[in-house]
C-alpha cells in the first residue's frame, strides 16, 4: 500500500483542474491522480470552453495557460435571425491539457497515473486492478458523468456528436457559432455547435436536448457532414470524433453525502455544472481552487458544500428553465425559448452562462410574452414543480 496525502480519480477536467490547483499551493508531492485512459483528459481527447466572463479572477489564472483558442466575441442563429453575442469565448484543448497537466503534475512532484484502472473507490483508499491500494487522507472522485448518480429522478439530456475537421478549402467560419438552431428540429430541441480554430480547422458539433439519452453517432456524423456541405465547405479529413451525453437534472437534486463514508465527489459526479448548458469549465476551476486550500478531509468535505449552497439559487433558476424546455415546450418548438432568450442584452446573456443571474435578469427571462408553444398554465406548473 502506498500512502500519497490525496488522491485523484479521474484525470479529466475536473480532475486535472484539481491537481493543478494542488500544484500551485506547493502540495504537488503529496497527490496522485488516477487515470483509467492512456492520457490525461480522455483517450479520444476532447474540448472544454466556456465565455470569457464565466471566469472571475479567483480562477482564471488557473485556466488562462491550459487555453488553446480564444475569439473575441461570438454568433447564434436562430429562423430568420442571427445576432453577434459580444463576449469573449476561449477552448481548452484536450491535447493541450494533456500535456500540460502531465508535464506541471510531474514537475511538481506528482504521481500521475495512467491506464490505472480504479475498481475500489473509498473514503480514505484506492485499490486499483493491478492490486495496487492507494491511501490518502482526501479522495476526490471526478469520474465523470458516465456514471453520474447524485441527479434527480427526472432529468433530460443534452447529447452531441463532434467532427473536428481539415476541410480542403478556407471555411466561411472566422468566430464560434455556439448555438445555429437554424437547422431542422429533431428528437427534442437540435443546434450545430462551430469552433474554427483556423479557416480550414473546425470543429462541428450535432447537439440535441432530449429525454432520450441514446445517441446514434453515425446518424449524427453524417448530420455533421451535410452541414459543413450546405455551408459551402469542403471535408478533406475527419481528424477526431468527439461524442458526449450529459444529464440535466429537471428536479432535486440528491447531492452525495459527502461526509459518510465515500469519496468526495467533484466535477460532473458532483454536481458542478451549469444546470442548462452542461457547461462546467468554471465550476471544475472553481472547485479545484476551494479544494486545493484545505488540508483535512472535513474541511474539504465543508468547502464543496459552501460551494453547492452558494450556487443552489441559481441551481434552482437553472432547474426552472431546464423543465420548462424539456416538459413545458413540445419538441418541435423548444427553440423559441432559445431565441426568446438570447434578445436579452449581453451583460444578461453573460450572467446566465457564468451562474450569477440576478433576480431582475430572472424576471427579464421569465416574464413577458412566452415563447410559441408554452402557455401560462405550463408556466407556472413548471415553476411549482421546480421550486
Amino acid at each position: 500500500m502506498t500512502s500519497p496525502s490525496l488522491v485523484i480519480v479521474g484525470g479529466g477536467l475536473a480532475g486535472g483542474l484539481a491537481g493543478l490547483a494542488l500544484a500551485d499551493e506547493g502540495r504537488g508531492p503529496s497527490v496522485a491522480l488516477v487515470e483509467s485512459g492512456v492520457a490525461l483528459g480522455g483517450d479520444a481527447g476532447h474540448t472544454w470552453s466556456c465565455h470569457e466572463s464565466d471566469l472571475d479572477g479567483e480562477v482564471r489564472g488557473l485556466v488562462t495557460p491550459l487555453v488553446a483558442h480564444r475569439w473575441p466575441r461570438h454568433n447564434v442563429r436562430f429562423p430568420g435571425r442571427e445576432r453577434q453575442i459580444n463576449t469573449g469565448y476561449l477552448t481548452v484543448t484536450g491535447e493541450r491539457f494533456a500535456r500540460l497537466v502531465r508535464e506541471r503534475l510531474e514537475r511538481a512532484g506528482a504521481r500521475v497515473l495512467l491506464g490505472a484502472h480504479a475498481v475500489d473507490v473509498g473514503e480514505r483508499h484506492v485499490r486499483l486492478a493491478d492490486g495496487r491500494v492507494l491511501a490518502g487522507d482526501i479522495v476526490l472522485d471526478a469520474r465523470g458523468p458516465e456514471r453520474h448518480a447524485v441527479l434527480g429522478a427526472q432529468r433530460g439530456f443534452q447529447k452531441f456528436v463532434g467532427l473536428e475537421l481539415a476541410l480542403e478549402d478556407d471555411g466561411p467560419w472566422q468566430v464560434p457559432v455556439v448555438m445555429d438552431a437554424s437547422v431542422e428540429q429533431n428528437e427534442g430541441f437540435r443546434f450545430v455547435y462551430v469552433l474554427p480554430f483556423s479557416r480550414r480547422h473546425v470543429l462541428v458539433e450535432d447537439t440535441v436536448y432530449s429525454e432520450d439519452g441514446r445517441v446514434d453517432t453515425d446518424a449524427y456524423a453524417r448530420r455533421v457532414a451535410a452541414y459543413v456541405e450546405a455551408h459551402g465547405a469542403r471535408i478533406d479529413r475527419v481528424l477526431r470524433r468527439e461524442v458526449g451525453v450529459l444529464p440535466l437534472p429537471l428536479d432535486h437534486e440528491r447531492r452525495p453525502e459527502e461526509g459518510r463514508g465515500g469519496p468526495l465527489p467533484i466535477g460532473y459526479r458532483g454536481g458542478f455544472f451549469h444546470g442548462v448548458t452542461g457547461y462546467s469549465l468554471p465550476e471544475a476551476a472553481r472547485v479545484a481552487r476551494a479544494v486545493a486550500r484545505t488540508r483535512t478531509r472535513e474541511d474539504a468535505a465543508r468547502a464543496l458544500a459552501a460551494l453547492a449552497r452558494a450556487q443552489a439559487g441559481q441551481r434552482r433558476f437553472q432547474r426552472l428553465l431546464a423543465r420548462l424546455l424539456f416538459r413545458a415546450l413540445p419538441a418541435p418548438k423548444r427553440w423559441t425559448a432559445l431565441e426568446r432568450f438570447y434578445r436579452l442584452p449581453d451583460e444578461t446573456i453573460a450572467r446566465f452562462y457564468a451562474s450569477r443571474s440576478t433576480a431582475f435578469d430572472r424576471a427579464r427571462v421569465l416574464v413577458g410574452r412566452p415563447p410559441a408553444g408554452l402557455s401560462w398554465r405550463r408556466l407556472l406548473s413548471a415553476v411549482r414543480e421546480a421550486a
